[in-house]
């Protein structure tokens, strides 16, 4: 059978790093290119945590490709260093400097459009980060939309609970909200968001937690050595951040290389709000119809959580 071909878009902290494992880890998948943007840390921080993901798993034929620093209207907003670390991967020591030799020239975008123009149709786009470089390459060709296979995003929110200090938006969407807009309306592909709310459904215990960062792999060791601050600030049990540990974008990549593990999604219109004092960067899920639009997007709501830890699992040993 032929692989499955994705495209990982990610900022890099230690939940796009765990989401790289586990997708690098499914024999059926062909990753043809991570690509980097800002967010959860900057740009060159990002590429680098990439390429110590790509060497940890013994995986540095995948191609890793830069783009975006800031967003589409030139913000830089304030990174996640309060939870991924100033580096993006918890500031973890031990981990050895990768051979940045290997970051591609090309930049992402362009990479981006190369790609699914020589495979129209059979790429699946994992969206774990802001969205300029998809918004980039939706307005550099709008025939992007036609030749992706489909799309799955981690961001935006469907309860509009905000993260962070953000009231009503969640990080990726309010990163870089023109971005959010560009893609939620004009991406005419099949669209499936993973949103804040549903990551926090789905969140793993601390003993699963204590599993994943035992099992005496180079994969299991290094990923107990950057999920240090984030398991800290999550022990914590904030007001807002569930009880347990929250990896969203290691559930968005579950759902993207193991769709059955879906057991409820609604089809739905969805945009993103603009302006506001509270709510800029709040995905506007129209539940009811009011706008007279056609769903533009699948809203994931309940996945199997058994089968999402053995995804996990499986991926660190």
């Amino acid at each position: 059978m032929a692989k499955r071909k994705f495209i990982i878009d990610c900022d890099a902290g230690v939940d796009d790093a765990f989401a790289l494992i586990l997708a690098l880890n499914q024999p059926d998948v062909d990753v043809l290119a991570v690509t980097c943007v800002g967010g959860n840390t900057e740009l060159n921080d990002v590429c680098i945590n990439v390429m110590k993901v790509l060497e940890v798993c013994k995986r540095t034929d995948v191609p890793v490709f830069k783009g975006a620093s800031t967003s589409l209207i030139g913000v830089t907003t304030k990174r996640a260093s309060h939870f991924h670390g100033k580096d993006g991967l918890g500031d973890a020591t031990g981990i050895p400097d990768p051979d940045m030799s290997r970051l591609k020239e090309e930049h992402a975008v362009n990479a981006i459009l190369r790609l699914t123009r020589q495979h129209p149709g059979e790429i699946t786009l994992v969206a774990l980060a802001p969205l300029t470089n998809i918004a980039l390459a939706c307005r550099l060709d709008p025939m992007l939309p036609q030749n992706l296979k489909n799309v799955v995003i981690m961001g935006g929110n469907c309860e509009a609970k905000g993260n962070d200090d953000r009231v009503c938006a969640e990080f990726n969407f309010h990163t870089d909200v023109e971005a959010a807009s560009v893609c939620l309306n004009e991406l005419t592909c099949p669209v499936a968001i993973v949103t804040w709310e549903t990551c926090l459904q789905h969140c793993l215990s601390w003993e699963f937690y204590d599993e994943l960062t035992s099992l005496g792999t180079d994969k299991s060791n290094f990923f107990k050595k950057i999920t240090k601050t984030s398991s800290e600030f999550y022990r914590q049990k904030k007001e807002g951040y569930g009880m347990f540990y929250t990896c969203c974008d290691l559930f968005a990549m579950a759902v993207a290389v193991s769709p059955d593990i879906v057991e409820e999604q609604t089809h739905v219109h969805a945009t993103v709000e603009l302006s506001g004092k509270h709510t800029r960067g709040q995905m506007v899920v129209d539940w009811r119809g009011s706008l007279k639009k056609q769903p533009n997007l699948m809203l994931v709501r309940r996945c199997n959580i058994e089968k999402y830890k053995v995804l996990a699992l499986n991926s660190l040993k």
